[in-house]
């Protein structure tokens, strides 16, 4: 194999990898996106034993933890009684990435995203 052969080949090799990361990123970032999506149900769930067993949400409790710690669960109750809660996971590290910013989901089922250009259908999905 030549000098200039060499050369092509690292080039080649260059060009594709320049193609492929970008790619890969986008995607280990879906993919972990999914265990926020996973510790919001898991939140989700347990506030609806706690209200059938109580009568009300309790925001102190129920915080599933991140294994990765990519996602922290945060709650706020926008009224006092605790008919409802608003569950947001927030990214960090790496996960502070990811076009969808904080995914979302309150009481009735909700979702949404906290970045303002992101569609909800797409961060939801998976997609």
């Amino acid at each position: 194999m030549t000098l200039i052969e060499l050369i092509i080949v690292v080039a080649i090799v260059g060009i594709l990898m320049t193609l492929a990361v970008p790619s890969y990123r986008s995607y280990t970032l879906r993919v972990h996106r999914t265990e926020a999506i996973r510790m919001l149900l898991q939140a989700s769930l347990c506030q609806e034993r706690l209200a059938a067993r109580r009568g009300s949400y309790d925001t102190n409790m129920c915080r599933p933890v991140s294994a990765q710690h990519r996602y922290a669960i945060t709650y706020s109750s926008p009224d006092s009684q605790g008919h409802t809660y608003i569950a947001m996971a927030v990214p960090s590290g790496a996960q502070l990435a990811d076009p969808c910013g904080s995914l979302i989901l309150d009481q009735s089922g909700n979702r949404r995203v906290s970045a303002p250009n992101a569609s909800v259908s797409k961060c939801w999905n998976g997609r």
